[in-house]
C-alpha cells in the first residue's frame, strides 16, 4: 500500500501555522491536552519538513521525532551532528513526495512549515488534513492555505471538541 501524506497540524482560528515571526509560542497554553499524538505517530514512518521547521525543532531540547525517519527539504547542508534518522533532500516537492511514498512503511507526516504544506496542497499531494484549531486569532502569520490557491474538495471524517476549546478536524480528499 502506498504511504499516505498526512498533514497533521495546529492552526489558529484564522488559519495560521505560526505567527508573523515564524514562532509557535502561542501554542504553549494548549500543550497540556493530549490530542492523540501518540496514536498518530504510531502510524508514521517518515516525517517530511522544511528547513525552518527543522531548525525550530532542533531548538526544543530533546529531539521530538526520535525513532522516525525525518526528511528535511533544504538546499543547505544540515548542521554538523543531526539527530539519528535525519536526512536532507533536495528537489521538486512532488518528486520528493513520490520517492517517500515508495520508500516509506507507514504514512508520511507533512509536518510543515507553511511553504512545504502550501506546495503539497497546491500540487494536490495531501491525502488527509488533520487539523487542531486553536481558539485564538493571530491576525497575521504564516498561513496554511495560500491566497489564490486552487479550490479543493475535502470530506469531513471526524470532529472532536476538547475541553480547552480546541477542535480537532479530520478531512479526506473528496
Amino acid at each position: 500500500m502506498t504511504a499516505r501524506l498526512r498533514l497533521y497540524a495546529a492552526i489558529s482560528l484564522d488559519g495560521c501555522l505560526a505567527d508573523d515571526r515564524g514562532e509557535v509560542g502561542w501554542l504553549h497554553p494548549f500543550d497540556a491536552q493530549d490530542y492523540g499524538m501518540a496514536g498518530f505517530l504510531a502510524g508514521i514512518g517518515t516525517v517530511l519538513t522544511g528547513r525552518a521547521t527543522y531548525d525550530q525543532a532542533r531548538g526544543f531540547g530533546d529531539w521530538p521525532y526520535a525513532g522516525k525517519r525525518v526528511v528535511v527539504l533544504t538546499r543547505r547542508p544540515l548542521d554538523a551532528d543531526p539527530p539519528a534518522g535525519v536526512e536532507a533532500m533536495q528537489g521538486e516537492v512532488g518528486s520528493v513526495v513520490a520517492r517517500l511514498r515508495a520508500e516509506t512503511t507507514g504514512d508520511i507526516w507533512l509536518l510543515g512549515g507553511a511553504a512545504v504544506a502550501q506546495a503539497c496542497l497546491a500540487l494536490d499531494l495531501v491525502d488527509t488534513l488533520e487539523l487542531f484549531v486553536i481558539p485564538l486569532v493571530l491576525g497575521a502569520g504564516l498561513r496554511l492555505f495560500s491566497p489564490g490557491g486552487m479550490p479543493q474538495g475535502w470530506r469531513l471524517e471526524a470532529a472532536t471538541t476538547f475541553a480547552n476549546g480546541v477542535v480537532g478536524l479530520t478531512y479526506r480528499r473528496a
